[in-house]
């Protein structure tokens, strides 16, 4: 490939459904692309599962007025179930490794293809082709089909995996202090000013931690509910 630039739009698709939606929807990516872009713009579409009513997927189409070629437009499309999974191996192609779930593989039944795809991935350094690929096998086959052959302390090396659950209890853990700096600040108001009224507790459970640390702090410099008020609008 020579030193040209240009945008690289890979689209994959598991439930190929009408050839003309997918060229609308080609297409759309295409012009949105090409609105925010002035690169040329090379469009792949990659069918990862067979479709069951569409024979010839079509990749390209003219539109013609009075004689007249106003569009011509096409994109490249790969058909990854019709592609030797064992090829992959060979031309040791390993960012192409988790899209072997797609692949061909009449040799074997699905549950050794789910196994085989595993392990290949398992044995790379990089823990996130495992997670990937255990997504890929997820859009194909229901979990009583895999869930056997997944291994959860793999799956816990990958940071794909990771990030979420990371950002998950993060995030828990900041509203559960939230909630605690909350409850406090009502709790230590009510004791210095008496019963709360409801629109104060209110405007209280919506103010961010940083916010209520501070009222927390500075609890004994309030003088009367007014302030209170005016500090929380």
């Amino acid at each position: 490939m020579n030193s040209e630039s240009f945008i690289l739009h890979i689209e994959f698709e598991t439930a190929y459904k009408s050839n003309t939606e997918m060229m609308k929807r080609m297409l759309r990516y295409y012009t949105y692309i090409k609105w925010h872009n002035d690169l040329p713009i090379y469009q792949v579409l990659v069918v990862l599962k067979k479709p069951e009513n569409i024979k010839n997927i079509q990749g390209s189409f003219e539109s013609t007025v009075q004689d007249l070629d106003i569009l011509k437009y096409n994109y490249k499309v790969v058909k990854a179930y019709e592609i030797d999974k064992s090829e992959i191996l060979k031309e040791g192609k390993v960012v192409l490794y988790p899209l072997r779930v797609f692949m061909k593989h009449d040799e074997i039944d699905e549950e050794k293809h789910i196994e085989e795809c595993l392990e290949e991935v398992e044995k790379l350094e990089d823990k996130d082709y495992y997670f990937l690929t255990v997504e890929c096998i997820k859009k194909l086959y229901k979990e009583s089909k895999y869930e056997k052959y997944v291994k959860e302390e793999i799956l816990m090396q990958s940071s794909l995996y990771r990030e979420p659950y990371e950002k998950g209890i993060k995030e828990g853990e900041l509203k559960g202090r939230r909630e605690e700096k909350i409850e406090t600040t009502i709790r230590l108001l009510t004791k210095k000013f008496g019963t709360m009224p409801e629109e104060v507790k209110e405007a209280i459970s919506k103010l961010d931690l940083v916010t209520l640390e501070l009222m927390i702090d500075e609890i004994f410099e309030y003088k009367s509910l007014d302030d209170i008020k005016k500090y929380i609008q």
